[in-house]
């Protein structure tokens, strides 16, 4: 797997400097699509010179998918659009590489901090070549950080009841943006837990998944089943702050 690891740090750090070449420039509509076909092009070239030019492209809301026989390519050339639209320095490029649908090789991408979070099945994770570890002592209330998917909306009262949640135990939450990014955050300790109550992209998240899974973290549904991948219901921490949040939402 490394040298396969080795060819994805490769694509990932060519997309992430025409990004940065890019992120000065004035944005519109036109700029945006014309980036995006030439982050397309980029990846395609590099991607036909492994796997010859019998490969399958499909364009998924902004995600490419390459395949090739059981292989599969899921890139998420930037995550956190709206924030680089509006040159907030939050943004990310994700990579994730599937063999017989399942998560071998997994990498994120901060092209302005030179952050890069990968991680091998079985290998651990890493952040610029270090091993990330999860945290999983338990924090004072008033030191834990939660992170929130993008679009979180109020329905059917539950978002509201999490947000009494957090307020009632001192929890500070954010909302960054970008889901790779929180997700690498939370492997390297930086935030401590995340929750999405609107997970209809799986494939934005899959890259990050097996980041946390290497550092030691643990994903789950809002009733703590390992099944979240059928669910919109998303609850990322360690052992400790998911069976908290477990059992006061069950409380709500």
């Amino acid at each position: 797997m490394r040298p396969m690891l080795n060819i994805a740090i490769r694509i990932i750090r060519q997309i992430g400097d025409f990004i940065l070449k890019n992120y000065e420039i004035q944005t519109t509509n036109i700029f945006n699509e014309k980036m995006n076909k030439n982050i397309k092009n980029i990846i395609l070239q590099k991607i036909t010179n492994i796997y010859s030019k019998k490969i399958i492209i499909v364009d998924k809301r902004g995600i490419f998918i390459f395949k090739y026989k059981k292989t599969k390519w899921i890139i998420n050339p930037l995550d956190g659009i709206i924030n680089f639209i509006n040159k907030l320095p939050h943004f990310s490029i994700s990579i994730a590489i599937c063999i017989k649908d399942k998560t071998e090789i997994s990498l994120i991408y901060d092209p302005l901090k030179n952050d890069l979070f990968t991680a091998i099945r079985g290998q651990y994770a890493q952040l610029n070549g270090y091993r990330l570890r999860f945290n999983n002592n338990y924090l004072n209330n008033q030191n834990i950080l939660f992170a929130l998917n993008e679009n979180f909306i109020f329905k059917k009262n539950i978002n509201i009841n999490l947000i009494k949640l957090f307020m009632n135990n001192l929890i500070s939450f954010r909302i960054s943006g970008s889901l790779s990014l929180d997700l690498a955050y939370l492997a390297a300790n930086r935030i401590n837990g995340y929750i999405s109550n609107n997970m209809t992209n799986f494939d934005k998240f899959i890259a990050g998944e097996l980041i946390i899974k290497e550092s030691g973290g643990l994903i789950t549904d809002f009733s703590g089943n390992c099944n979240y991948k059928y669910s919109q219901n998303i609850l990322v921490g360690n052992s400790t702050i998911i069976k908290f949040f477990i059992s006061q939402i069950k409380k709500n």
